[in-house]
């Protein structure tokens, strides 16, 4: 390294115009986010407690963990991701971070996870939590393989931190230069001259950790980029799993917001294997529900004709859009953002044909214990979001060896904590039909159904008195209900009793499961 001798060097290698140390900070985020995004992932944020924690634990390896979680968010949420420019980053984010972005956005699975979490706020911050939780693991390795084995990563900061603070001494040196006596200015000469030196070694000493990194982190591409295929593996998972949850037991709006029903819901499926699984089955089908009610639009799909307020951008108004063109009144408009208050187009509201009240019979023997009991709880409840829909009655009869029913009127607000526990009830024990027709003869002739349907879901084989079918296929007749039979016979193609009392029958064994599920909406909707 060459060292300056005198003033006169430092004058005109150009250190000694230092006004850039007055510049903004580099930042350590890799993705642009907007004001609206950024908010959103704050808001995300301060409820998600082991994301939390995971930022602490990381921050403590690598000052630039926290901006690197945002990031993460950043690239899955949000439409068309965009990069920091390079000189506007920090050493650190522009090498470590950089090339964790960029390993993500280049995943196999990557277009999956974005298809999940792409505007859908608790898909995108779950799998934020599990990607960082993955990468946070792995994190010493990765550093290690960043930097060849020579320290941390965050120690090229401290360089340029140290840098810095030079040029600043360096800075002062000058301008008190400027008043002392040019027959007594040797001492400070000295000192200017040992401080450019200090600094130029700092920026060498910075530029070439740098270049090791920049090499390492390119000879130890393929191991990166499989620890984050590992994180992006997780991360689709968890997202998915997230993203059914709120299908299935959630408020079924596309954004999938952060509010108290989905939060409570997925504190719930967190403590429930059971709600999980079921969800695994409900969410598909409560798609499969929604895309079909979009035939059902009477005005055309689309059709604007008045306004309302709200917080759905894609329908706002374009006076409440221009607020976003003036920086300050962007704060205005996220606070109407917020508090759903932006002028936006109302649409035509779908109308249905619409079905009866409807009553499940589902058997929860021990063996239905598994997948026949997820899936038949998730046929039973995509059939009370029908009801709930064409606003019917809906009851569902838990059976084995005895019964457990649970009742929904359509006049009456039904507490999601009610739903998860119907949903959450297995029974256990042996077979009997008698007790379920005998339970849905009663409930035929309660008043709060009107002409329902019987919907029967087992997977075995039982008989039923004859005092009891006599009754139930009198009451049929009567009142002109019908029952639908779904056997869970998959590969095995038994005989089996509904033959003596159901009008229609669906068998796994002849039918997928998604089938059955779209033959029962299409007669419903």
């Amino acid at each position: 390294m060459e060292i300056f001798q005198d003033i006169a060097q430092i004058l005109s290698s150009g250190l000694s115009e230092i006004g850039y140390t007055d510049q903004p900070p580099k930042t350590d985020r890799v993705l642009k986010s907007t004001g609206i995004e950024q908010a959103i992932f704050d808001d995300l944020c301060t409820d998600a407690e082991a994301l939390s924690e995971c930022e602490m634990e990381g921050k403590e390896k690598l000052k630039s963990f926290g901006s690197l979680i945002n990031d993460v968010f950043q690239s899955i949420y949000t439409l068309n991701p965009k990069y920091t420019e390079e000189n506007e980053l920090s050493a650190l984010s522009r090498q470590f971070n950089k090339s964790i972005l960029e390993n993500l956005m280049a995943d196999e699975n990557y277009t999956a996870v974005k298809g999940v979490c792409e505007g859908k706020e608790l898909p995108a911050i779950s799998a934020t939590e599990e990607f960082s939780e993955h990468i946070l693991e792995d994190l010493d390795d990765l550093m290690d393989k960043a930097t060849g084995g020579k320290g941390k990563a965050d120690a090229i900061e401290k360089m340029q931190q140290d840098k810095t603070a030079l040029l600043q001494k360096l800075k002062e040196f000058l301008e008190k230069r400027d008043s002392v006596p040019a027959d007594n200015s040797d001492g400070i000469d000295k000192k200017i001259v040992n401080t450019a030196n200090r600094v130029k070694a700092k920026a060498e000493q910075a530029e070439m950790f740098e270049a090791i990194m920049a090499n390492n982190l390119r000879k130890n591409k393929q191991k990166i980029r499989e620890c984050v295929a590992g994180a992006m593996d997780a991360a689709l998972q968890k997202a998915q799993e997230t993203q059914n949850a709120v299908l299935a037991w959630g408020d079924g709006s596309a954004a999938m917001q952060k509010n108290e029903l989905n939060t409570e819901v997925l504190r719930r499926c967190a403590a429930s294997g059971k709600l999980r699984y079921i969800a695994q089955f409900l969410g598909r089908y409560k798609q499969l529900l929604n895309s079909k009610r979009l035939t059902g639009y009477t005005y055309g799909r689309g059709q604007k004709y008045d306004i309302e307020y709200g917080n759905n951008i894609s329908r706002a108004l374009t006076s409440d859009l221009a607020l976003l063109a003036d920086s300050t009144l962007l704060p205005l408009f996220l606070r109407k953002y917020r508090q759903k208050r932006l002028k936006q187009y109302r649409r035509r509201e779908p109308e249905y044909k619409g079905k009866g009240d409807i009553i499940v019979c589902l058997d929860e023997s021990r063996s239905t214990f598994g997948e026949n009991n997820a899936y038949g709880m998730a046929v039973a409840m995509v059939l009370y979001e029908l009801c709930k829909i064409n606003r019917t009655s809906f009851a569902l009869i838990h059976f084995s060896n005895h019964t457990k029913t649970y009742v929904f009127p359509k006049n009456e607000e039904i507490p999601v904590e009610m739903v998860l526990e119907c949903a959450e009830t297995f029974l256990d024990g042996g077979t009997n039909f008698d007790n379920p027709l005998r339970e849905a003869n009663c409930l035929i002739l309660d008043d709060r159904f009107e002409k329902p349907d019987v919907v029967f879901i087992t997977d075995g084989i039982c008989d039923v008195s004859d005092e009891i079918l006599d009754t139930f296929e009198k009451l049929k007749s009567d009142t002109g209900t019908k029952l639908t039979g779904i056997l869970l016979d998959q590969g095995k193609n038994v005989e089996f009793a509904l033959q003596k009392f159901a009008d229609q029958v669906y068998r796994t064994s002849e039918l997928l499961q998604e089938q059955i599920v779209e033959n029962l909406m299409e007669d419903r909707i």
